[in-house]
């Protein structure tokens, strides 16, 4: 019988405790002596080596994923060379994949029944959403939120960038790295009122005396 895998997508804010849920699963999956492989894209450089590190201090090593990776052909050599095709791929950061990457990653569902699980955030600091992110809401087979809660007890959908000072930063570059000292978790209200309120301090400070 041929084997029927799915493509699923788990989205979360940042601090929702996603990579923690990946390499749980992982760790599961060794357990019970099944074949899985993780992977990361390499545009997340906090790391010095290719492993995924959750915050609860948890690592597990994962293979990297370049920008220009055909994943298609990258999985189908590995399944090539080894003669095993992996029962599970755990796939971190998947918000940094381009939607050919995607689109890659439901051929390997479909063509060898092989699960691939995507986490990452669906949108950026500025609300928007990824472009892995916005692929795999289209293709995916199973989508489920990883919820968290803002500080005000309602529900974190909010990436925001912060500065140095815990000011809410509204421009810049789309993806720029990094944890707890640049981004903060917040509920689309605390999100706005932060932003007025970082927005009346700038007004503030250069007004012409």
């Amino acid at each position: 019988m041929n084997r029927i895998g799915k493509l699923y997508f788990r989205y979360g804010t940042m601090g929702s405790a996603k990579t923690a849920m990946l390499l749980t699963q992982a760790y599961n999956f060794e357990e019970r002596g099944m074949q899985y492989l993780c992977m990361k894209p390499i545009i997340d450089d906090r790391e010095n080596d290719n492993v995924i590190r959750s915050r609860i201090g948890i690592e597990r090593r994962c293979e990297w994923i370049y920008p220009d990776t055909d994943l298609y052909d990258q999985i189908k050599r590995l399944y090539e060379s080894t003669l095993v095709v992996k029962d599970w791929i755990l796939i971190d950061e998947a918000q940094f994949l381009s939607a050919q990457q995607i689109d890659q990653l439901a051929r390997v569902v479909d063509d060898y029944g092989t699960n691939v699980v995507c986490y990452g955030l669906r949108t950026d600091f500025q609300s928007h959403m990824f472009e892995g992110s916005r692929r795999l809401f289209e293709l995916a087979d199973s989508i489920d939120e990883i919820k968290s809660t803002c500080s005000c007890g309602r529900k974190t959908i909010i990436n925001a960038r912060i500065d140095s000072q815990g000011n809410i930063v509204t421009d810049g570059d789309q993806v720029e790295i990094g944890g707890d000292d640049k981004y903060v978790a917040l509920c689309r209200s605390c999100w706005r009122n932060r932003r007025i309120e970082s927005a009346s301090r700038n007004a503030i400070k250069f007004q012409p005396v």
